[in-house]
């Protein structure tokens, strides 16, 4: 511990205990520790700086080279990473001491991107576009999103477009198309994340229904290379999923498709947008596109992604002197409840038999709201880890012989509407639960999980890491005796 901070030393961030009360035991400074391992691995600025090579006309980025002699190189983006996406990319060009490329752009990104140590150059606009902890579209965001769109239709043919994409880039990019108004998506995706979509359902739906989503961002440019960076928070990696797929033409958007997720998780709601998908609106558009689509040349690349964090943060276990098992889930894991007894139950059997004392695990649950007059706040992690502690308390409870701790976070360092980026607990946790007399089954009902962390003491506060790789889990437990003071 330094002052009211908990830090890793090689990273600058910091992990800020305003919620703890006492000093942590030592198997939960572990479990932060190792969480924390794996959200400097996905650090957008290290990853893109680490791919990027400039000699003072040849631009590589991964293994795409582009000769930028007599071109301009158009930086466009948006996502919880784009800010240091956008920063290893200047320290990349900084490094090679030439000069730099002629250089224009524009990125979207939430409120309180730490953008005075990223030393962004003022040719890249730098659009803080929504508040933090409401991932959503603002007016702010679709006025961005025009002046991204400007800049890629006006680039030139021997141009480079470098799009730097990353989570938390749906809500960023945000054009309606005509006849959709800006709250009506709002609204839309509200009800569809209230009602238990997924993120598959969910960017199905908005890439039907935006000019720049589903390709529309490719389908706008004309220059000789477009060149797409990804950090992925989508589990699998499907590209056209990852920020609705702005750069990625196929899968083309699917009215029917989109279609069928409203009539599965909206029955009977929103008859206008139905309206709308079922004019197949895009279908003119798109097919008229492919012309001009053939002289742009078009590189995708995924930087980083769950399995890159869960993996970092086992090598950090080992390092702690932890038997780690990890796995980072590819499809979406459906509801948070059933996955905390999942997690629980998986728990208690693999340390009952003694192999392993450290479990590592990404992915990304759903939370089904309850009516808005009973429901609490909180954030899909917290949730999770509720549900984990609700499962033990239910059935086994907190044996005295043992340390434990259950950490759930999410690696962009925001959790739903709140300014926490999850939730852990421990025995302290537990047993302030116990002299609070709280239920926690009564929290999970309610979806009140942060109201419960609050008051025991569990709630993870990070505030923006500036990267997005879905959820990051740890579950370590160990015989008391083993463990120092």
């Amino acid at each position: 511990m330094r002052g009211n901070y908990l830090e890793n030393r090689r990273s600058s961030i910091l992990i800020k205990p305003t919620a703890f009360q006492g000093p942590l035991p030592p198997i939960t400074r572990d479990a932060i520790a190792i969480w924390q391992a794996g959200v400097d691995a996905v650090r957008a600025d290290r990853i893109l700086a680490s791919q990027t090579e400039w000699d003072g006309r040849w631009l590589h980025i991964v293994d795409q080279v582009v000769d930028l002699e007599n071109a301009k190189l158009i930086v466009v983006g948006a996502g919880k990473a784009a800010a240091g996406m956008t920063a290893g990319l200047i320290q990349a060009l900084n490094r090679s001491n030439q000069k730099l490329p002629s250089m224009v752009g524009w990125i979207n990104v939430p409120e309180g991107s730490p953008l005075n140590e990223y030393n962004i150059p003022s040719c890249i606009t730098v659009c803080q576009a929504r508040p933090q902890g409401s991932n959503e579209p603002t007016g702010t965001v679709v006025a961005g999103t025009r002046e991204i769109l400007k800049l890629v239709r006006n680039a030139r043919p021997n141009d480079c477009v470098l799009a730097l994409i990353s989570g938390g880039g749906s809500a960023l990019l945000c054009s309606p198309i005509d006849g959709i108004s800006l709250q009506e998506k709002v609204e839309l995706t509200r009800a569809l994340s209230a009602n238990g979509a997924n993120i598959e359902q969910l960017n199905s739906v908005r890439r039907c229904l935006s000019n720049i989503k589903g390709g529309g961002l490719a389908r706008a440019c004309h220059a000789k290379h477009l060149i797409t960076c990804i950090l992925s928070d989508v589990l699998g990696d499907p590209l056209e999923v990852i920020a609705s797929g702005p750069t990625i033409l196929k899968p083309e958007p699917n009215p029917a498709q989109a279609i069928s997720v409203l009539n599965k998780v909206l029955p009977g709601q929103f008859s206008h947008v139905h309206t709308i998908l079922n004019e197949s609106v895009h279908h003119g558009s798109l097919a008229a596109s492919h012309a001009v689509l053939s002289r742009t040349e078009r590189s995708t690349f995924v930087l980083a992604n769950n399995v890159t964090a869960v993996e970092a943060a086992g090598q950090k276990a080992v390092e702690l002197g932890y038997r780690s098992w990890m796995k980072s889930e590819r499809t979406s894991e459906g509801d948070a409840l059933q996955l905390g007894e999942k997690l629980a139950n998986q728990w208690v059997t693999t340390f009952q038999e003694g192999q392993i004392d450290c479990l590592i695990s990404g992915g990304e649950p759903t939370v089904s709201l309850p009516p808005s007059e009973v429901c609490g706040m909180g954030g899909r992690n917290q949730q999770l880890s509720l549900a984990v502690l609700n499962e033990l308390h239910r059935t086994s409870g907190c044996p005295q012989d043992v340390e434990l701790v259950f950490l759930s976070g999410g690696t962009d360092g925001e959790d739903g509407p709140t300014d926490a980026a999850g939730a852990f607990f421990d025995r302290t946790v537990y047993e302030r639960m116990l002299r609070l007399s709280l239920d926690p089954s009564d929290f999970l009902r309610r979806c009140d999980a942060y109201r419960f962390f609050e008051q025991t003491g569990g709630l993870l506060k990070t505030g923006p890491t500036n990267t997005n790789v879905c959820d990051l889990r740890v579950a370590l437990v160990r015989p008391a005796k083993t463990l120092g003071s």
